[in-house]
Formats: structure tokens, C-alpha cells, sequence
């Protein structure tokens, strides 16, 4: 179904109603100041947020492991303090050190799957509910998560600073964070905010804008957590994230605005309408409706291409470090080393293909598509068959242009979609991609296991066949696109 407009759909701000009343002229200018537009760029929170959301990753694995190690185990706190992660393990460490991973893993499976499958359940309230209510609510709530989840780890270093405690009481940090729709619905009302903000035009470069501002607020937090960690401690570190993420909080509420506009917006109790099961009906019903043309066909094989993408890159996130060590003998600064040049080269990468290729030489929205899978593809490929170290990294180069496939995937979606069900998309494509780590975790994880001894990289052909058929999806998109070429809709991803 074709959009009506392509303008961006920010509401302006309603004139002051005429009361009769003069308010003193310092009254005026504060009435003033609250009521000019607040359309700062959302890029700058988000960045807040993941690069403080992303420092407390290996710290609080850490904790987890320190309190297994002194409370479940009852080893000594000389024993455990390498567990710390300020520390090297020494030999005596090292041999407990299985014991203590092999308990303290069971309690971040339970994390990770609280964090993976809570979040996509309530994505489904939560996209269809902010296409009636608005983005805004959801972005502020989202955050407000993360700032008690932060404040509840604060809250349980204090407590650990002067007794130990079970460590599987630091699961309490993920529930707020998990009620309030977690990452999964973050990342969902972001791109439809961009969506509903960005003309056609511009979408794409939007869309690669706030995935830039994603990916180095995630890579910045992970690598600058340990030397915070190692500098300040614990605690003041997860008072650093409260400050950063209440910063972010803070921005949001006084600088950006609603961007739907305020006549489209329904009335009514937005807490007993967010509880109907009837969102997801609807969502659902949306999902799957006839649609003009092929635009059901290409939601449907846009939304399995991002899926299937992120099913590959967490399988092989799972094995990927063991798989180098076994092939390559990485040790853990090696493989810190690989990961940032990933970052940089992907960054780098989708720099230069939205200047060289999308601005300069004007490579539409779906070629670009093609192109990024096609890039996945060679470098899976080259990842699977890889006999040296130097040979990964040539696989970071031929794959540089992976940065602008969700990015673009994302532009295409919020252009075939109407507006109004824009949510309801995303709501459905970030629940899909946030239960596929359950499924692809244990399914490299047994290839990598059954293959170790005899070909140990093997695991990297299952993304291959994934990748490429995310490929073939796309050009099938291609030639829809050039068979309906006079369709409106049609040209704008063509263009």
C-alpha cells in the first residue's frame, strides 16, 4: 500500500491559545522556551545509552563470577579475587576456574534468555500501541529501564562491598530493563521514529546515521569497559552508566519531540489499552493482510532477510572465539584486536559506500542491498575456508559493506509500509530477531562441536547458505522492482 506522503511527519508545535491575559514578559520567554520545537537529532542519546548500556557487560559478568566462586563454591576471597577481572588467573586459579564458569553460565543463559524472549513478547504490545499513542512514551520508558536496572546494580555492589550475596541476585537488574521492552523495543521505536521523520530520500542515510550511532555506542562501551573498570571499580562504574544513560534520558524528554502528528494521536487509558491482546491482533492481522501489488511479498522477505542475519551473526558469536583460538591459537587480546578492526572496518565500509556508491554514483536502495549480501556471502565464505590468521582479515575487507544491509533493509520497509502500521512492522521484525539467538546458539554450537577435530571453521557454511539466501530474496526484490518500475513506491526503493 502506497504512503500518501513523503514529507517528514514531525507534528508542530500548537500556538498558545489566546486567554486574554498578559503574562509578564519573563513568564513569556519561559512559555516560550518550553514550546519551541524540540527536533534535535536522536543519534546523540542513543549513543549515550549503548555506550553505557555496553560498559556493563563484563563487569557484571564478572560480579557473577566473584560471587559463584566466593558463595556458591566457598572458595576463600584470595582464591577468587582474579575473578574480579582486575587481575591474571594464576595456576591454582585456573583450576577452579571450570568449576566457576560452568555454574556461573547457567545464570547468564538465564539472563540471556530473559533478555531475549521477555522483550519480544512485549515488542508486540509495543509497536502496534506506539502507532495509536506515539514513539515518545516508548523511547522514555525504554530508558527509564535501563536507568533502574543500572541503579539496582549500583545498589547490589554496595551490598556485595560488605557481605556476599548468591549471585543469582544480579538477575534482578535485567527485569526492569526486560518490563520496560528492553533493546528489542529500543531498537524497534528508533527506526520507526526515523521512519516517521526521514522524507524517502533522505531514509537511507538516516537509517545508516542511527545504526552508525548504535555501533559505536555498543563497540565503544565494550572496549572501554575494562579500562574503566580497571581505573575506577565497579560501583563508581555503574554510577557512570546512571549518569550516562540519565543524560540520555534527560536529552530525549526536553529535545526531541513527539513524531507523529498530534491529530493522528487517539485518546484514552494508554496503560489499560497497551494490555489488549488485540494490539496483537492486530498486528498480526497486519502482518499478514493482502496488500497492493507485492508488498506483502517484500515485508515478508525483508523481515526474514533481517531475521536470518541476525541468526547468523549470533550463532557465530557463539563459537566464534573458540573456533579462532582452536584455528588460529587467539588469545583473548588477539581476539580484542580482531573485533575492533571489525568495528573500524565496517564503519569505514558503509562510510564509503553511502558517499562512493549511494551519493556519488547513485546506487539504489535495493542495489545496495544486494551488495551488502553479496559482500556477507565472500566473507563467510573466505571465514569458512580460512587457513591462516591474515585471512580473517581479508574477510573483514571483502565483507566492509555488511555495516548498510539493516540500515538499508530498514529504508525499504519503512517506505513499502504505510505509516500508521509502521510499528506494527517493526514490532514483529525486532521480536524475530531477538528469539533467534535461541535457535542458533545451539545449532553452531553442535556443528562446532560434532567438527572440531577435523574442520573446526565448517559452522561459517551454515551463514554462507544463510547469507546467500538472504541474497537470492533480494534479488528477487530487484526484479519486482524493475517489473513494476511505474509504481511510486516502487521507484522510491529503486532510487
Amino acid at each position: 500500500m502506497p504512503r500518501d506522503d513523503e514529507a517528514p511527519i514531525i507534528d508542530s508545535d500548537d500556538e498558545p491559545l489566546e486567554t486574554g491575559v498578559v503574562a509578564p514578559p519573563t513568564n513569556r520567554l519561559f512559555l516560550k522556551w518550553l514550546r519551541r520545537p524540540r527536533s534535535l537529532r536522536l543519534e546523540p542519546a542513543v549513543f549515550l545509552a549503548f555506550f553505557g548500556r555496553f560498559l556493563t557487560d563484563a563487569v557484571y559478568q564478572n560480579q557473577i563470577l566473584y560471587q559463584t566462586c566466593v558463595t556458591v563454591l566457598e572458595y576463600n576471597a584470595t582464591q577468587c579475587e582474579p575473578f574480579l577481572g582486575t587481575n591474571r588467573a594464576s595456576d591454582e586459579v585456573k583450576k577452579i576456574e571450570g568449576q566457576v564458569q560452568e555454574y556461573a553460565s547457567t545464570i547468564t543463559m538465564v539472563s540471556s534468555i530473559i533478555e531475549s524472549t521477555m522483550p519480544a513478547i512485549v515488542s508486540l504490545f509495543l509497536g502496534p500501541w506506539s502507532d495509536k499513542f506515539g514513539r515518545r512514551p516508548i523511547l522514555l520508558s525504554t530508558l527509564t529501564g535501563y536507568l533502574v536496572s543500572a541503579v539496582v546494580l549500583i545498589v547490589l555492589t554496595q551490598i556485595t562491598a560488605a557481605t556476599n550475596i548468591s549471585p543469582w541476585w544480579f538477575l534482578l537488574s535485567s527485569v526492569p530493563s526486560v518490563f520496560s521492552g528492553g533493546t528489542c523495543a529500543l531498537v524497534t521505536i528508533l527506526y520507526c521514529y526515523v521512519g516517521d521523520v526521514s522524507s524517502e530520500e533522505k531514509r537511507p542515510m538516516r537509517m545508516v546515521i542511527m545504526e552508525a550511532a548504535l555501533g559505536l555506542g555498543m563497540m565503544g562501551g565494550g572496549v572501554a569497559s575494562g579500562y574503566i573498570y580497571a581505573a575506577i571499580g565497579a560501583s563508581p562504574l555503574f554510577i557512570l552508566v546512571g549518569i550516562l544513560i540519565s543524560t540520555a534520558l534527560l536529552y530525549v524528554f526536553f529535545f526531541v519531540k513527539e513524531s507523529l502528528k498530534f491529530e493522528n494521536l487517539q485518546e484514552g487509558s494508554r496503560i489499560r489499552e497497551f494490555f489488549r491482546l488485540d494490539l496483537v491482533k492486530v498486528l498480526v492481522r497486519t502482518c499478514f493482510k493482502k496488500r497492493e501489488n507485492y508488498d506483502r511479498a517484500i515485508i515478508w522477505m525483508v523481515m526474514m532477510s533481517l531475521t536470518l542475519c541476525v541468526f547468523a551473526m549470533e550463532g557465530e558469536n557463539t563459537v566464534n572465539y573458540m573456533f579462532m583460538r582452536k584455528q588460529f591459537d587467539y588469545t583473548v587480546q588477539d581476539y580484542s584486536v580482531f573485533n575492533a578492526a571489525r568495528a573500524v572496518i565496517q564503519l569505514v565500509g558503509s562510510t564509503l559506500a553511502m558517499v562512493l556508491l549511494r551519493q556519488l554514483l547513485g546506487v539504489s536502495t535495493i542495489m545496495m542491498t544486494l551488495l551488502a549480501f553479496a559482500c556477507c556471502v565472500l566473507e563467510s565464505t573466505v571465514r569458512a575456508t580460512a587457513v591462516y590468521g591474515s585471512e580473517m582479515y581479508l574477510a573483514l575487507i571483502l565483507g566492509m559493506m555488511r555495516g548498510v544491509m539493516s540500515p538499508m533493509c530498514k529504508a525499504i520497509l519503512s517506505t513499502v509500509t504505510p505509516r500508521s502500521e509502521l510499528g506494527k512492522i517493526f514490532s514483529l521484525t525486532t521480536s524475530l530477531q531477538s528469539i533467534s539467538p535461541l535457535g542458533a546458539a545451539p545449532l553452531y554450537t553442535a556443528v562446532y562441536q560434532a567438527t572440531v577435530q577435523f574442520y573446526p571453521g565448517i559452522f561459517n557454511f551454515i551463514s554462507v547458505g544463510l547469507y546467500f539466501l538472504c541474497y537470492i530474496m533480494s534479488a528477487t526484490l530487484v526484479g519486482i522492482q524493475k517489473s513494476m518500475g511505474s509504481d511510486r513506491v516502487y521507484q522510491a526503493i529503486g532510487s
